[in-house]
């Protein structure tokens, strides 16, 4: 009896379940070994899994996998005869480029990173996902009571899968904040101060490991200093809005002073702008401004204050006109 070749909808179906799997966390041996043996059985089975890693990863960065990284070294690709992978011509180099990106997901165990500029959105072991804002770094840790998250240094917005029995907390230093199932963004400042700012579900927040919590229901923001009282306040969906303005590359300098704009584009770029005057870096602007253009938000500024935006080697320097 001719055996029933397998449909090319039925692979990509199981590829998109393994995919799934390797979203939720490290397989096991076991698990491992069942991929690599799916994946030698047939030439079409590495590309299907390669292009369902590459969907489900879709906003990660590729030289967020680090430098070390290295795609010859990923097990599907390993599993598949290479002779056979050779025959499918540009295939193999399609799946070679997104099996690189959907590998990150395979490898994090735990710990997630982000460099200047660049943003990227990782899956957690329990379905939930995280999202880095640029020079960014987390550490994971779930157990079967808790699911704990470390914001090492910079921004990340969390998007939390429900799970009552194992409460989501991110620890920032001495701030805890704790969920459910919710989305909101944690952000360690250089001054030590940590920002949080809720866009659904509701989320406590505390110092330490006995302080009192506060809670944060949607459209609510708390800055939290190292000494003082908790005051939630309320903002407005467009305030939020704003304030996630990172995931599409933009800055929102609402209330910043031009000293304080500069200090936030250095936060996605090497190229500086330069203020020396006192009186220039108090004053304001607004709006959205793209993260990766210091020197157009220098001379944008420049036009409406009245300044002079002069070009250097690292960057603008602006002074009065």
């Amino acid at each position: 009896m001719t055996p029933i070749r397998e449909s090319s909808a039925d692979i990509d179906r199981a590829a998109a379940a393994w995919a799934a799997r390797v979203d939720r966390g490290p397989l096991s041996d076991e698990d491992q070994a069942a991929l690599e043996t799916w994946a030698a059985q047939d030439p079409r089975r590495a590309g299907a899994y390669a292009k369902a890693l590459a969907v489900s990863a879709h906003l990660d960065r590729a030289r967020g996998l680090g430098a070390d990284f290295s795609p010859s070294a990923h097990p599907a690709a390993r599993a598949a005869d290479r002779r056979r992978l050779l025959a499918t011509g540009g295939l193999l180099a399609a799946a070679s480029v997104v099996g690189a990106v959907g590998y990150g997901a395979l490898g994090l165990r735990g710990r997630v990173t982000t460099s200047k500029g660049d943003i990227r959105r990782a899956p957690l072991s329990d379905g939930s996902a995280v999202t880095l804002n640029t020079d960014t770094a987390i550490r994971a840790a779930f157990d079967g009571k808790l699911r704990r998250v470390d914001l090492l240094r910079g921004e990340a917005l969390f998007d939390v899968a429900k799970d009552r029995a194992r409460p989501f907390v991110v620890v920032a230093g001495d701030v805890r904040v704790r969920a459910v199932g919710t989305s909101f963004t944690v952000r360690a400042h250089a001054d030590g101060q940590v920002g949080v700012v809720v866009r659904e579900g509701v989320v406590e927040v505390w110092r330490g490991a006995r302080g009192q919590p506060v809670r944060l229901t949607a459209e609510h923001v708390l800055q939290v200093a190292a000494a003082g009282p908790l005051t939630p306040a309320a903002v407005g969906s467009a305030a939020v809005d704003r304030a996630l303005a990172w995931r599409q590359g933009q800055i929102d300098l609402d209330g910043l002073t031009l000293g304080q704009a500069a200090e936030e584009f250095a936060r996605y770029s090497d190229r500086r702008i330069v203020i020396a005057d006192p009186a220039v870096a108090r004053l304001k602007m607004t709006g959205l401004f793209s993260a990766s253009d210091p020197d157009g938000f220098a001379k944008a500024a420049a036009l409406s204050l009245g300044l002079k935006a002069t070009p250097q080697a690292d960057g603008v320097r602006l002074d009065r006109g």
